[in-house]
C-alpha cells in the first residue's frame, strides 16, 4: 500500500475536471461492446451463472484504489445467520463467541464516500446514469435500472458465505476488483452457482469485472482471503427489474 503522503498526492489530483472526465470515461467503457457481449450472456433463459472479462486500464483502477486506501470512514462489520434463514449485524464479540456455522461474513465496508473522494463518487454517479442503464437493459434483453452499490474491502480472515440476493427485483450484478497483485492462494475469488450445478469462479485480479446473475436458485459467494498482506478492494453494484 502507498503512505498516507503518496495517497494524499494521488487523491488531490483528482480534480473535479479529472472527476467529470473520469465520469464521462466510465459511462464509455460501461456502454461499449465487451460490456454489452458479457451481459447478453446472461440473458433470461440462459443458464450460464457468471462471466467475467478484463475490463479496466490500471489508470482507472488506481486512483480509485488510491482513494479507497486512504479513506477513514472504513468499518469493519460482522453478520450472523439467523435461525429462520436470514442475517443480523452484530459486533466482533459475539461474532467470535458465535458457532462457526453461523458466521455469515465478515469485511470492511465503505458506507460514507467523503464529498473530497472525487473518483469514486464520479465511478458510482456513472453507474447511475440513464446512459448505463439504457445500454445494459439492451444488452440484457429486458428494462433494468440500478439498485445499489457495495464498496467492499477483504482483508486476511475475511469471507462472505454462499447467499442469494433475490430481494428488490434484483436481476444481475456486476462486481469490481480493483486491487493489483493478487495472486494464486490469496483467496478472494468469487464464486458463482446456478441452479444445474454450473457454477464459476472469478479470480479478483486488477481490473477484471465479473457480472453475475441474480435470480431464484442462484447463489454467490467470496473466499476467504489468505495472504496476510494483500488486501482486496471491489465495488459491487445491482441492477433490477425497471422502476
Amino acid at each position: 500500500m502507498q503512505d498516507s503522503a503518496q495517497t494524499a498526492s494521488v487523491m488531490d489530483h483528482m480534480s473535479r475536471d479529472a472527476a467529470i472526465a473520469f465520469h464521462g470515461k466510465t459511462i464509455d467503457m460501461l456502454t461499449a461492446a465487451p460490456v454489452a457481449e458479457a451481459l447478453g450472456r446472461l440473458r433470461p433463459g440462459s443458464d450460464a451463472p457468471a462471466t467475467s472479462l478484463p475490463l479496466m486500464p490500471a489508470d482507472m483502477t488506481h486512483p480509485l484504489v488510491s482513494e479507497l486506501a486512504a479513506l477513514p470512514t472504513w468499518a469493519t462489520e460482522h453478520w450472523l445467520l439467523t435461525p429462520d434463514d436470514n442475517v443480523k449485524p452484530c459486533d466482533a464479540e459475539e461474532f467470535a463467541e458465535a458457532a462457526p456455522e453461523r458466521r455469515f461474513s465478515r469485511s470492511g465496508c465503505l458506507r460514507d464516500i467523503p464529498r473530497s473522494a472525487l473518483g469514486i463518487r464520479a465511478f458510482v454517479s456513472a453507474l447511475k446514469s440513464t446512459d448505463v442503464a439504457d445500454a445494459f437493459s439492451e444488452a440484457f434483453g429486458e428494462r433494468v435500472s440500478f439498485r445499489s452499490a457495495d464498496i467492499a474491502k477483504y482483508e486476511a480472515g475475511h469471507y462472505l458465505r454462499r447467499h442469494s440476493d433475490t430481494f428488490d427485483d434484483r436481476r444481475f450484478g456486476l462486481v469490481f476488483f480493483l486491487s493489483p497483485g493478487w495472486a494464486a492462494g490469496d483467496g478472494g475469488e468469487l464464486v458463482v452457482e446456478a441452479p444445474s450445478g454450473a457454477a464459476l469462479a472469478t479470480q479478483p485480479e486488477q481490473g477484471r469485472v465479473a457480472l453475475l446473475r441474480i435470480n431464484p436458485g442462484y447463489h454467490h459467494s467470496v473466499c476467504g482471503i489468505r495472504s496476510q498482506s494483500w488486501v482486496r478492494y471491489s465495488i459491487a453494484v445491482h441492477f433490477g427489474t425497471a422502476k
